[in-house]
């Protein structure tokens, strides 16, 4: 933590324009005389020779479907000869699920290995240890590393020109809410699989005519709460409509999905809006659904590295990782020990007091792992005092949740990047009703938007 800590305040410092790399590994490892399949991906920014960012490991093999880690990697990339680095790191993060023995939740990975750099993409092999604290978890294996490299810029105060010569990325936002109607399908107790929705984001990056897009979500409605899916796809526009195909790792809630991978294809409007969507959902030797969903859009022409002359909008954004406590949470088995959850919070400005943001979260400590958090909400920021209310979904870990939706608010105070706050979260439909405090860190930078 530490490391990380003293590299952002390096980063946000004095970078603007930025290197920055995406990963995808994958490593089985294996534990109580069976084995677990995971996926990482992970977006990294690199400072000379040191990288840091934020890491999702995904169950997609095995028999542990609905098993996410998230948190934070920071490692080094050391030339040795020619296009061949030391790659080595350290990750620590909190997550759990699929009925994994992953104790209180909280995940450390350390690993070293070769990468081989060939122009955008990088190549490697490692040798990583996984371990669970409180958990028969510890094991060790080979890695398999596919990294994508580029460039990006970031205004780490507001900039002073509105113009310069840079090239234009459309990104664009979508929070969702999707209903399953599972067709003949049954749950992990062998009953009949039952109707549930979940709410999420997902965020895409036009690319010629082809949108890469990553999505998330967490039921919040059907008794199946606990239930998440992280998907990564690709889009492409036929007009009228809007065609998706996406794979990824899914599970929880009693859903059946074996070792976690599923895949959807989709067709969607193309609305400036609202867009209504329509499509199938499977798990091999698992649950099979249909579904239909609805989308609110936001796009971004957002400044990137190029040569045309252009002007733009700078516009405030926010990062927080943070650390919340649950005082006495209300769970199924009548434990009411102190839970911590490691928090992710992205948010966007609308104006100088006043923050919308996405908020991810997972346990780490306190006999709940696989409890899992995303919601949706709102900052207000007056000097050095804020309040935040928000809403979504959790599920897993034994907490009381009813289907799986929640809702938050607290009030806090900055002080320069660090902050702490207190309020209280409470479940809709479910016992949980809790006290929560929160430590953190956040940062403000600034993107460049061409109207």
């Amino acid at each position: 933590m530490r490391f990380f800590l003293f590299f952002l305040f390096i980063f946000f410092s004095y970078a603007q324009i930025t290197n920055n790399s995406l990963r995808i590994s994958y490593q089985n490892i294996h534990f109580n005389l069976e084995h677990l399949g995971l996926l990482e991906t992970s977006y990294f920014f690199h400072y000379k020779y040191f990288y840091t960012g934020i890491s999702v490991y995904s169950a997609i093999y095995g028999k542990r479907g609905g098993f996410f880690v998230g948190g934070i990697t920071g490692g080094l990339q050391y030339p040795l000869f020619k296009k061949y680095y030391l790659d080595s790191g350290v990750f620590i993060g909190g997550g759990g699920g699929g009925h994994a023995p992953q104790g209180s939740g909280f995940m450390s990975k350390f690993y070293t290995g070769v990468l081989f750099k060939d122009n955008k993409f990088s190549y490697g092999i490692n040798i990583n240890n996984i371990q669970f604290k409180d958990s028969p978890i510890n094991s060790t294996q080979i890695g398999l590393i596919l990294d994508y490299n580029f460039q990006d810029i970031f205004f780490f105060k507001k900039p002073i020109k509105n113009y310069g010569y840079y090239g234009i990325e459309k990104i664009t936002f979508s929070p969702f809410i999707i209903n399953y109607f599972p067709i003949n399908s049954k749950n992990t107790s062998n009953e009949k699989q039952k109707n549930f929705s979940i709410l999420g984001a997902e965020i895409s990056k036009k690319y010629k005519n082809y949108s890469f897009l990553i999505s998330a979500g967490g039921a919040f409605a059907g008794n199946s709460d606990g239930y998440a899916e992280y998907l990564i796809g690709i889009s492409k526009k036929i007009h009228p409509l809007i065609f998706k195909f996406l794979i990824g790792a899914a599970g929880g809630g009693k859903v059946k999905t074996n070792g976690g991978f599923i895949y959807k294809i989709q067709a969607q409007t193309n609305f400036k809006f609202i867009n209504p969507s329509l499509g199938f959902m499977q798990a091999p030797n698992g649950i099979k659904a249909f579904y239909g969903g609805i989308y609110f859009h936001k796009s971004f022409n957002l400044i990137t590295l190029g040569k045309k002359k252009l002007y733009f909008k700078p516009q405030k954004f926010n990062f927080k990782i943070y650390s919340e406590s649950y005082l006495s949470p209300q769970r199924k088995n009548n434990d009411n020990k102190r839970l911590d959850v490691l928090n992710l919070e992205f948010g966007i400005y609308k104006n100088k007091n006043i923050i919308l943001f996405l908020n991810t979260a997972a346990a780490y400590n306190g006999k709940s792992g696989g409890y899992a958090v995303g919601m949706f909400g709102a900052e207000y920021k007056f000097k050095n005092i804020f309040t935040k209310i928000s809403i979504g979904a959790a599920g897993g870990g034994n907490l009381d949740v009813g289907g799986g939706l929640i809702a938050k608010s607290e009030v806090g105070f900055n002080y320069k990047n660090l902050f702490f706050s207190i309020g209280r979260i409470k479940a809709i439909n479910g016992k949980l009703n809790s006290t929560i405090f929160s430590l953190g860190i956040n940062f403000d930078f600034y993107k460049g938007i061409v109207k």
